[in-house]
């Protein structure tokens, strides 16, 4: 391999990187009120999005990290208008609550609107860890019906970059939940009770999360007959352009 190629691939490879980690627009101050940052730390970044009724947000450059999309609520369809693509508008069909639906990171610029009078309410979770196995970020993801009168817990996901459980409580059985080498993140997709350690107890309502780092242990617990959390087990590190182990990695897949 001649030097100018190889300069060429990681110029090339760093650009691509570089794209991928931060999209050139953070959707936040376009629309504060459609869009909340709920948590973030160097593994991962959650915003809670709320498109009201008959809500018009202006245009934005949709992420182009990795996301699962954590339905709150019923929600009607949503439209979705690129700028620069052939594809003009999209539909995203309505959803249930309780679902989630996960795909790659893409680059565009979409505005979007709600044409109804129901709000659509749902949790953006984009990962910030090392991409592996992209092709496989697709799919959508249910409520198993009907819904088990039983505690569980059920991987519906699974890749080399993320692991995403449902886990399932009934009163009088609390669960503990434990990370292991990584951390984990738990979303409550109903009210549920947590224990965070020898931290005391407290409420954590639909759509709020809870970070365990490695090692860490919580008690989760329902409020009323049963409660449902999603736990993502985050199974590769936080991704940065500028680590040069994590850019050979990266260059050696794209030679």
């Amino acid at each position: 391999m001649s030097r100018s190629f190889l300069t060429v691939a990681v110029v090339s490879t760093c650009v691509s990187l570089s794209v991928l980690v931060g999209a050139a627009q953070d959707v936040l101050p376009v629309s504060p009120d459609a869009y909340r940052l709920e948590f973030e730390n160097a593994w991962v970044k959650v915003t809670r999005v709320i498109y009201g009724a008959h809500a018009v947000i202006a245009p934005h450059h949709h992420t182009e990290l990795a996301s699962a999309y954590v339905y709150l609520n019923d929600g009607p369809p949503v439209i979705f208008k690129h700028e620069g693509l052939p594809y003009a508008g999209v539909t995203r069909p309505a959803t249930k609550a309780g679902s989630f639906r996960i795909y790659k990171g893409i680059k565009e610029m979409h505005s979007v609107e709600n044409p109804t009078s129901t709000p659509s309410d749902f949790l953006r979770v984009e990962f910030k860890t090392e991409p592996l196995e992209d092709a496989l970020l697709k799919g959508k993801f249910f409520r198993e019906a009907p819904i088990p009168a039983a505690t569980l817990q059920r991987t519906q996901f699974e890749n080399a970059q993320v692991r995403i459980t449902r886990v399932r409580v009934v009163a009088g059985h609390p669960l503990t939940v434990a990370s292991g080498a990584q951390p984990a993140l738990l979303v409550a997709l109903t009210p549920i009770g947590i224990t965070m350690g020898d931290s005391p107890g407290e409420l954590m309502d639909t759509g709020k999360t809870a970070w365990l780092g490695p090692g860490d242990t919580a008690s989760v617990s329902p409020v009323g007959k049963s409660g449902e959390v999603l736990r993502f087990d985050f199974k590769t590190l936080p991704w940065r352009p500028d680590d040069p182990l994590a850019l050979g990695r990266a260059r050696r897949r794209h030679l």
